[in-house]
């Protein structure tokens, strides 16, 4: 492979970790309860963001293990 093939391939991989798509299932206060790969997660949200039941959502990594909820895509 070459370099920048290999260079590219592994910035993509370490872009599709920070970033996953669920689907907002309810609401706990504050917090998002969303559907992503199979399992409900319950993650803090944007104060920008009013969730809706079935809403598609973006969540972002901040760091490892530290998700929220950014909004619904458009």
């Amino acid at each position: 492979m070459r370099p920048e093939h290999a260079i590219e391939q592994r910035l993509t991989e370490i872009r599709d970790g920070l970033v996953r798509v669920g689907t907002v299932s309810g609401t706990s206060g504050t917090h998002v309860i969303v559907a992503v790969d199979g399992a409900n997660l319950t993650l803090p949200r944007l104060a920008s963001y009013t969730p809706s039941t079935g809403d598609v959502v973006q969540i972002l990594a901040v760091r490892p293990g530290a998700w929220f909820v950014l909004g619904k895509i458009a």
